[in-house]
């Protein structure tokens, strides 16, 4: 159980918790708020408001307590496994006792969150049905038999686990009505909207999209070039026989989440590729990449090469005005990605600014696994790129070494998380009309990071395929625009005080550098939509002062926060929050986080 406190302030961007969750409070505004905070009680204070903290996992034991600081919503958790122990079996005295309690709540004026509770799925879903357990490329099944909360149903490709998920959710709204308040939406490992995490019997790279279902055209919509392609497993067909190493060598691709297929952009550069005189000398035949820095930063690519062998490289270059140089980079790096720094810098550069045939060779030493191709100019300006190419010495093909298939795979794999999404949006809709929290887990899978995987065919051992996110799916910007619904619909984060505020800078201008608050502020606001959550748990109170300034500094209707049986610890030998550090944080928010940031 979890419990939510209503407190008050509204900031200057973002919608208005008010018409957002149709709190039963008196609006104030900062002004009257902040004037007045100096005359009344913290309780007081917070029970004036409309900004909504909350305390994960009540037991029940700590009601009065939490009113009296000003708690006034509830999180109303529900399990499956429990609430039909046996298929077509429920537990009436389970449901019952969940009944009077929302009878409770209600007549008492709580706020109060559903959380449906499919991810707990019991244990004759996986007995009765096939099919029903997540498999990776390494057939093994994702049986986590020790962890409830993470024995989730194969449901964004098993149609006959969505029915039963289905089947569940009616039951729910028929027993129970719709009078909740919100309801959480996520589906997956911990109730948020992932697949499993990669670590399992000894491989950290799995993939969750290999049982007979997944594998079915006619079912899952899996492209046919990628059926029985299994990554880190499998050969990328497009490395087979290829010549030229450098993928998109040419900039004639296009993809609508890759600015430059193939490329990775730091932030702080702006590039795209026009129709320019390019390579074949014609012009309006040929793309050509156009670059644009007022800082040393770079577009790279990481290429995958054997160790002890030579290498010939070149392409077509220019520079905008002839102040500065255009120039491409490649650097040396091992196994672990980590650079090589006795091995020579790669170098190619001109001010010329008509385009210029430029070709050098390097040696790879030893230990190299990686070489990184970087292109950029030597100051600021703007510089022009075509025609790249890099092949061992000796090599007489130049066919392009392409990610046609990973990138495919890795398209239609995040799809289905898409699907998974929109299909819990609209099965919950035909029952309940109110607030629908979307989960989402951390800041997720930044492009950058999905484009050095893909460059890697997906092998996972590059240096972006340590990040969990990248296997979980959970590539929020695609997710949040393939919304198929927004009426009614906020993003819920979980992991607001992630990364640690020395590891963040919201103020930056670039994504990279933002906490997971600030991200998915963002995507929320490209949708209209309002944001909220919570923290991970087991958190300090430095912490909890983190979490409470990045929800008013990015907008976020509210704070949920991990865990009660932390905050109420006697003793508190972790040092977690209290319950009274929590109170003083209520307090706070009148005081001490003025002047508030815009966030565009």
């Amino acid at each position: 159980m979890a419990v939510l406190l209503v407190l008050s302030w509204k900031t200057p961007q973002g919608p208005d918790p008010v018409s957002a969750f149709a709190s039963k409070g008196q609006r104030m505004s900062p002004q009257s708020s902040h004037n007045k905070a100096s005359q009344t009680s913290p309780a007081q204070r917070a029970t004036q408001s409309h900004f909504l903290l909350g305390v994960m996992n009540d037991d029940g034991q700590h009601y009065a307590d939490e009113w009296a600081r000003g708690v006034r919503a509830t999180t109303f958790e529900l399990q499956w496994k429990r609430y039909e122990p046996q298929q077509g079996v429920y537990d009436t005295a389970y449901i019952n006792s969940m009944k009077q309690l929302l009878t409770r709540l209600k007549a008492q004026g709580w706020y109060v969150q559903l959380v449906p509770g499919y991810h707990y799925a019991p244990d004759w879903v996986f007995t009765q049905y096939p099919n029903m357990f997540f498999v990776n490329q390494y057939s093994e099944a994702f049986n986590s038999v020790n962890n409830t909360s993470m024995r989730v149903l194969n449901a964004p490709f098993n149609p006959q686990a969505r029915s039963l998920i289905a089947g569940y959710i009616a039951r729910i709204f028929q027993d129970l009505g719709s009078q909740f308040d919100s309801v959480r939406v996520g589906g997956g490992v911990l109730g948020e909207l992932r697949y499993p995490p990669p670590e399992w019997n000894g491989h950290s790279n799995s993939y969750w999209a290999f049982d007979a279902h997944a594998q079915n055209a006619a079912e899952s919509g899996i492209p046919a070039k990628v059926v029985g392609w299994k990554p880190g497993i499998s050969q990328n067909p497009g490395s087979v026989g290829c010549g030229q190493l450098i993928v998109n060598p040419s900039f004639e691709q296009t993809h609508p989440y890759f600015p430059i297929p193939g490329w990775s952009l730091d932030d702080q550069v702006v590039a795209q590729t026009e129709t320019l005189l390019g390579g074949t000398g014609v012009v309006g035949t040929s793309r050509a990449l156009k670059v644009t820095v007022d800082a040393p930063y770079r577009v790279h690519q990481f290429v995958r090469v054997p160790p002890s062998t030579t290498y010939s490289f070149g392409g077509r270059l220019k520079s905008a005005n002839g102040a500065g140089r255009a120039r491409m980079l490649i650097t040396q790096y091992d196994a672990g990605t980590h650079l090589i720094a006795s091995a020579p810098l790669s170098k190619l550069e001109t001010n010329a600014t008509s385009w210029t045939n430029l070709t050098g060779t390097l040696t790879i030493l030893a230990g190299t696994q990686y070489l990184k191709v970087e292109l950029d100019g030597d100051r600021p300006g703007t510089f022009f790129f075509d025609d790249l190419w890099l092949k061992r010495a000796g090599e007489t093909s130049l066919h392009d070494r392409d990610i046609t298939v990973p990138l495919a795979f890795y398209d239609w794999y995040t799809q289905k998380l898409t699907d998974y999404q929109n299909w819990q949006i609209a099965e919950i809709r035909k029952h309940y009309g109110g607030q629908l929290d979307v989960v989402y887990a951390g800041k997720g899978l930044m492009p950058d990071h999905a484009t050095d995987a893909l460059t890697n065919d997906l092998r996972g051992d590059g240096w972006s395929e340590r990040i969990s996110a990248l296997y979980e799916g959970t590539v929020f910007d695609r997710h949040v625009a393939g919304l198929s619904a927004t009426d009614k619909i906020a993003l819920y984060l979980t992991g607001i005080e992630d990364p640690s505020a020395n590891e963040a800078n919201d103020a930056s201008p670039y994504p990279c550098h933002w906490s997971a608050a600030r991200w998915i502020a963002r995507l929320a606001r490209s949708r209209g939509l309002p944001a909220w959550g919570e923290n991970s748990g087991k958190d300090t109170a430095a912490a909890l002062r983190l979490s409470v300034q990045r929800m008013l500094e990015n907008g976020f209707l509210g704070l949920m926060w991990g865990f009660e049986s932390e905050l109420y610890a006697n003793p508190n030998p972790n040092g977690y929050a209290t319950i009274d550090d929590y109170a003083s944080a209520v307090a706070s928010l009148h005081d001490a986080y003025l002047p508030l940031i815009s966030r565009p």
